[in-house]
């Protein structure tokens, strides 16, 4: 299972700073597989947005728990997290 720590390592990995281009973690709750996946989404002004799943985690445990991931996130990495 992947951790908090693990997934933001994925994140830090996969940030590039590359000029004109906007980046962001999505955190999405899939009500019917019980699943949190944690995309990480990048797009370049003009071109199509780019989406890559950095983690899925157990729905059971981690859905209430979003909103610290969101922030956690965010204050370690920097970058927009959207829920």
């Amino acid at each position: 299972m992947t951790t908090i720590d693990d997934m933001i390592l994925e994140v830090q990995k996969r940030f590039t700073k590359k000029p004109n281009t906007i980046y962001e973690v999505k955190l999405v709750s899939q009500i019917y597989s019980g699943q949190v996946n944690v995309y990480f989404q990048y797009y370049k002004i003009g071109y199509a947005t780019t989406a890559e799943q950095i983690a899925r985690l157990d729905g059971t445990i981690y859905r209430d728990k979003i909103p610290e991931i969101a922030k956690r996130i965010r204050t370690e990495t920097g970058l927009t997290v959207r829920t």
